[in-house]
């Protein structure tokens, strides 16, 4: 029998990346005022990095499927902790350039633990299991991310912007060493994955499978929301509202309380209702709490409650679609590392796109958040709707 990696260690690897693009978030403001940088400018940290989190999934598929799922993730993990020590050395010579490509590289690194723990739920789990130990995973993506805002916001305020990627760059090299007590889950070597036929067909097969692209872009349009709200977030909560940094860090736990109660939901309602009716309950939980902040936006309630109160809501119906978009994909795959990769690729892919359009936009209002939040949720109504068809 196949031995089981261990839940925690998958919960940190999984939380990785994400944490990564979020820690330094509460320290915005501050590295555009120090860099001499606009506020757009500077949110172009997080978009490089969701960049550099696309595009770095796909090669782990065929690397892990060669050389096993623990080398891949030593490989990855390594890149990500050469970024850090690149961006440690920003503010010696005061170059946005240096912090930019550093964090591509950590995005580029760090991208393989998301890739790497669902492809060993894969590996290990069938369908209704693999839901529940899904809906666990999300956990991170509550707990670590909301920890890693406060801890920035904190650090931040009493040691400036820079102790943020000390941090990281220590939690990086602690990860690392976590990563070695994992089993080896690849129970097949193939000796012909890194070659470009069996790689360019490897996909193929994935990226032209209808159910795996909806699945991948509904949880996309949820990956959206949350990686628009870290970037956007601070500006509004800490130069319009007037918040700290660290008390908008701390205030950062309330959003991701809906993830820990939406991941735990999904792994009641796991085997007890239909996939596709829980996601349609989350998707119109979600539109909800979005139609209400825009509302509240629109009438000028603009403070911490109005900000950072339907975020819960939101996360909660994200997690329910997340956690069975993602194991409707991985369960029915034969090749479980591909089906991963491309799923993770689509879902960042999505809120690249997102963040892209949201820079690009001549005027950055305060009600352009809501907005899309709100459009967000519509586009998801539309992709489960033709998702059921093909059910």
């Amino acid at each position: 029998m196949q031995k089981e990696p261990s839940l925690f260690i998958l919960l940190i690897l999984v939380s990785f990346a994400s944490l990564s693009a979020v820690l330094f978030t509460p320290a915005l403001p501050q590295i555009a005022l120090n860099l001499g940088i606009s506020d757009a400018k500077a949110q172009l940290t997080v978009t490089i990095f969701l960049i550099g989190y696309a595009i770095g999934l796909l090669p782990y598929g065929p690397l892990s499927n060669r050389w096993g799922r623990k080398p891949t993730a030593y490989l990855g993990i390594c890149i990500a902790i050469l970024g850090c020590l690149m961006v440690l050395f920003v503010d010696r010579f005061h170059s946005f350039s240096l912090l930019i490509v550093g964090r591509l590289l950590m995005a580029l690194g760090s991208s393989v633990g998301l890739k790497i723990a669902f492809t060993m739920v894969g590996d290990v789990y069938q369908h209704e299991k693999a839901t529940k130990k899904i809906s666990y995973l999300m956990l991170s993506f509550a707990i670590a991310p909301a920890l890693a805002i406060a801890v920035g916001g904190l650090l931040t305020t009493h040691f400036g912007w820079m102790s943020c990627f000390y941090f990281q760059t220590v939690y990086s090299f602690f990860l690392l060493a976590l990563s070695f007590l994992l089993p080896e889950t690849c129970s097949k070597i193939d000796p012909d994955a890194l070659k470009i036929k069996t790689i360019a067909e490897g996909y193929l097969q994935k990226i032209t499978n209808k159910k795996l692209v909806l699945c991948a872009m509904l949880m996309g349009c949820g990956t959206s929301v949350i990686y628009l709200f870290a970037a956007e977030a601070p500006f509004i909560g800490i130069n319009h509202i007037g918040l700290s940094p660290y008390h908008y860090g701390l205030l950062n736990f309330i959003p991701p309380v809906g993830l820990i109660l939406g991941s735990l939901l999904a792994n009641a309602l796991a085997g007890k209702m239909e996939a596709l009716s829980t996601m349609f309950l989350g998707i119109s939980i979600a539109f909800f709490c979005t139609a209400v902040m825009l509302l509240m936006f629109l009438f000028g309630i603009v403070n911490p409650w109005s900000l950072f109160v339907p975020m819960p809501f939101v996360y909660l119906g994200e997690s329910l679609v997340y956690a069975n978009a993602s194991s409707m994909i991985l369960s029915h795959a034969k090749n479980k590392s591909y089906a991963s990769a491309t799923m993770s690729f689509l879902n960042m892919g999505m809120s690249v796109v997102t963040l892209l359009i949201f820079e690009s936009l001549p005027i950055h209002g305060l009600m352009i958040m809501p907005v899309i939040f709100t459009l967000t949720t519509l586009v998801m109504m539309l992709l489960r709707r033709r998702l059921s068809r093909l059910a």
